[in-house]
C-alpha cells in the first residue's frame, strides 16, 4: 500500500495513493519532535513519529499495517466509536490513555483525534496526536471517604440510611427512616415524596445537593429541618454520596438522623452568648461566634449570611476549618497564640468567594469573650473591603505602569542616543578619510563604505521605526478574531517562501477557535513566528511547522512547533528577546523580530514561554490573553 503527502489550502495533509495513481512520501513524519501516529478508515496503522513509538516501546516494522484497536484491546469499545466521530469529520475529539489498563505506556495521556484528508478533501484516516497529563486520583479518594464516613455512622444508634437509584429513579431506606420521618411501616418512599416533609427553605437546598451530586459528583453533609407526619419539626443530619459507573452517577447513598435534641441545646448556648452582645444583628459588619472548644460555629448575624450568600444554617454545628481558605490555615497557630497573649488577634486580610461565586476581598478580626456561665467564644467581624481592596491594585498598577514606562522610555533615548552615535561617528571618520584622501582607488572604497554605512542606519532607523509603532498601539482596543482566518492571510503572504524551502504547515487549530488581540500585531506575529522557523530551518530537513491551540482559564495558547536549528536556551533563554540578539548566523538576523513580538504581546496583556532543543526544533507558545 501506498501513501501520499500533499500541501493543500491551511492544511499540511499526508493522503494514500489516490485513484489517479499520483503519490508523496511519508518520509515526514520521521522527522515531527511530536508523539503522532497515522491509521487509515480500517483502523490500520500507517505511520508513526519516533516519539510516539518510543513511548509505546513498539517498532514501526512490527506493527506497520497491523489494525490500531488490536493494539489497545482494553480501549477496544470507546476508542472505535471515537475514531468513527472523527471519519465522520468531527475534529479535536480528546481521548483519555489510562496507562493502569494497558500494557503499553506506563503514563496516562490524552490523545487527540482528527480527521486524515487527502487533496480533494477527502476524509481517508485519523491522525493522532499525543500529549501528557497528570495523573488525578480525587474521585477515588472521596469514594474512599464516603465509606469510612458510613462505616462511622452505622455504629451510632438512631441513624438511618437509604439508597437512590438514579437509573431507576427508586427509593429504598431502613426502618429507622420511617421512625424518624413518623411514618408507617408501609410507606413506599420517592425521591419527591421524601423531600417534600422537608420545610419549605431546606427542600430549596437539598433539590439543589441532590442535583449536583448527580450532575458534578459533588457530596453533601448538610443540617435540615424536617417536617414530620404529624407536623412536629425536626433537624436532621443528612449526608449523601454519589457513585459512578464509569462518567455517569447510577447511585447515591447517604444517612440520615434526628440531631434535634442536640441542635436545642446549641441553640441555647447561642442565645446565652449573643444576649450580652445586643449589637450583634444591628451592626453593618459580618459577625459570628465560634466556639472555642469545638472549633464550630455557634451564630451568625444577618449581615454575614448576606455577605457570604449562605443561609445561616450552612455554617451553624460546622467547624470553621471547613469554610477557610489555605491563606488562613497558614495563620491558624499564630492567630491562637494571639488570642492566648492578648485576647484578641490583629486584623488579616484574604480573598473568599461565595455561593454566587464571587471573589470578594475581606478583613476579619476576633475578641475572645465569655458569658456568665463560663462558656468561651470567639466574635469575629468580617468586613468586605473588595472596593477599597480594588482602589488599591488600581492605584499600584498605576504606578507600577508609569514606572515601567519611564524606564522603557529612558532605555529607547539611551538606545536611540547610542545607535544614532555610532553611526554618527562612523560617518565622521569617513568623510575624514575621503577628504584626505587623494586616489581614485582608495576614494572609491571610501564611498563604497559610506554608502554601507548610509544602509545600515536606515536599517536602524526602520527598527527603531517598528519599536515605535509597538509602543503607540497599546492602547487600541482588542477584538475577536478568527485565528485560522488570520493564519490563512500570512500563508498567502508566504507561500512563495514555503515553496522555495519544500515547507509545510500542518494546522490543527479548530474552525471556531477565536483570539482577543490587536489585527496588525496578530498578523505580525504570526509571520514573524512562521518566517522565523523557515529562516533558520536546518539543512537536512525540509522545515515543518505544526500550529495548535489549548484553553485554559485565562488564555487561549497558540503553540507553533517547528523542526528547525533549535535555540541554546541555557546559553541564550536570558538574551531571548533582547533587541539585537542573534543566535544563528543568517544574512537577514536583524535581531528586532523577536523583540517586537515580545512587546506586541506585552502590549495585549499576553506572555510567550519557550521550549527548544539545539538540532531538534523549538516550540513558541503564544498565551492570548482573553480579556
Amino acid at each position: 500500500m501506498e501513501y501520499s503527502y500533499k500541501f493543500v489550502g491551511k492544511f499540511c495533509l499526508p493522503m494514500f495513493k489516490s485513484q489517479n495513481n499520483s503519490s508523496f512520501s511519508l518520509d515526514w513524519i520521521n522527522q515531527i519532535p511530536s508523539s503522532i501516529v497515522i491509521i487509515d478508515t480500517n483502523f490500520n496503522l500507517i505511520s508513526a513519529s519516533p516519539r510516539w513509538q518510543a513511548n509505546y516501546r513498539l517498532e514501526l516494522n512490527d506493527i506497520e499495517g497491523k489494525n490500531f484497536i488490536d493494539l489497545f484491546p482494553e480501549l477496544s469499545q470507546d476508542l472505535q466509536a471515537r475514531l468513527k466521530y472523527s471519519l465522520d469529520g468531527l475534529r479535536d475529539i480528546k481521548f483519555k490513555y489510562n496507562a493502569k489498563n494497558c500494557q503499553y505506556s506506563s503514563k496516562d495521556s490524552i490523545w487527540h483525534l482528527n480527521p486524515w484528508k487527502d487533496g480533494y478533501g477527502n476524509i481517508i484516516g485519523v491522525i493522532i496526536k499525543v500529549e501528557p497529563i497528570s495523573k488525578t486520583q480525587e474521585l477515588e479518594i472521596e469514594l474512599h471517604k464516603t465509606k469510612l464516613i458510613l462505616n462511622q455512622k452505622s455504629s451510632v444508634a438512631k441513624i438511618g440510611s437509604w439508597d437512590y437509584d438514579v437509573q431507576n429513579e427508586t427509593l429504598n431506606w431502613t426502618p429507622i427512616v420511617n421512625k424518624i420521618y413518623g411514618l408507617s411501616s408501609d410507606f413506599k418512599p420517592t425521591l419527591e415524596n421524601s423531600i417534600n416533609f422537608y420545610v419549605e427553605e431546606s427542600q430549596e437546598i437539598i433539590k439543589k445537593l441532590v442535583s449536583e451530586a448527580i450532575n458534578y459528583g459533588k457530596p453533601w453533609n448538610e443540617k435540615l429541618q424536617l417536617k414530620k407526619s404529624d407536623g412536629e419539626v425536626i433537624w436532621v443530619n443528612t449526608i449523601g454520596r454519589p457513585k459512578f459507573k464509569g462518567s455517569k452517577c447510577t447511585r447515591i447513598i447517604g444517612t440520615i438522623q434526628n440531631i434535634n435534641e442536640s441542635r436545642l441545646k446549641k441553640e441555647n448556648n447561642v442565645n446565652e452568648i449573643s444576649s450580652e452582645y445586643p449589637l450583634f444583628e444591628k451592626v453593618p459588619l459580618g459577625m459570628a461566634i465560634i466556639d472555642m472548644t469545638t472549633g464550630k460555629f455557634l451564630d451568625v448575624n444577618q449581615n454575614f449570611s448576606k455577605l457570604t450568600c449562605y443561609n445561616k444554617e450552612h455554617f451553624l454545628g460546622h467547624n470553621y476549618k471547613k469554610f477557610i481558605n489555605g491563606q488562613i490555615k497558614n495563620k491558624i497557630a499564630d492567630l491562637k497564640a494571639q488570642l492566648t497573649e492578648h485576647g484578641s488577634f490583629k486584623p488579616i486580610k484574604c480573598t473568599y468567594t461565595n455561593q454566587k461565586n464571587h471573589n470578594l476581598n475581606i478583613k476579619i478580626t476576633g475578641t475572645l469573650i465569655e458569658n456568665k456561665d463560663g462558656v468561651k467564644g470567639l466574635l469575629c467581624t468580617v468586613e468586605n473591603i473588595t472596593t477599597q481592596a480594588k482602589l488599591e491594585r488600581n492605584l499600584k498598577d498605576t504606578i507600577s505602569s508609569s514606572r515601567e514606562q519611564n524606564e522603557q522610555l529612558l532605555n529607547f533615548a539611551h538606545m536611540v542616543s547610542h545607535n544614532l552615535k555610532t553611526h554618527a561617528t562612523n560617518f565622521s571618520l569617513l568623510l575624514n578619510f575621503l577628504n584626505d584622501e587623494t586616489g581614485k582607488v582608495q576614494r572609491n572604497k571610501f564611498m563604497s563604505m559610506l554608502f554601507s554605512a548610509s544602509d545600515n542606519l536606515s536599517e536602524t532607523i526602520k527598527g527603531l521605526r517598528e519599536i515605535v509603532a509597538v509602543k503607540s498601539s497599546i492602547n487600541e482596543e482588542k477584538k475577536p478574531l478568527s485565528l485560522n482566518e488570520s493564519l490563512f492571510v500570512v500563508e498567502q503572504n508566504i507561500a512563495g517562501l514555503l515553496k522555495e524551502t519544500n515547507g509545510k504547515i500542518i494546522n490543527e487549530i479548530p474552525d471556531t477557535t477565536v483570539v482577543k488581540a490587536l489585527p496588525a500585531y496578530l498578523n505580525s506575529i504570526l509571520t514573524n513566528c512562521i518566517t522565523n522557523s523557515i529562516k533558520y530551518r536546518s539543512e537536512d530537513k525540509k522545515p515543518i511547522i505544526i500550529l495548535s491551540v489549548e484553553e485554559d482559564k485565562n488564555y487561549t495558547i497558540l503553540s507553533i512547533e517547528d523542526n528547525g536549528l533549535g535555540i541554546d536556551l541555557d546559553r541564550f533563554g536570558k538574551q531571548l528577546f533582547g533587541l539585537y540578539k542573534t543566535f544563528h548566523r543568517h544574512k537577514d538576523s536583524r535581531g528586532i523580530g523577536l523583540y517586537i513580538t515580545k512587546n506586541q504581546m506585552d502590549a495585549m496583556k499576553g506572555k510567550i514561554t519557550v521550549e527548544s532543543t539545539p538540532n531538534q526544533g523549538t516550540t513558541f507558545r503564544f498565551h492570548f490573553n482573553k480579556k
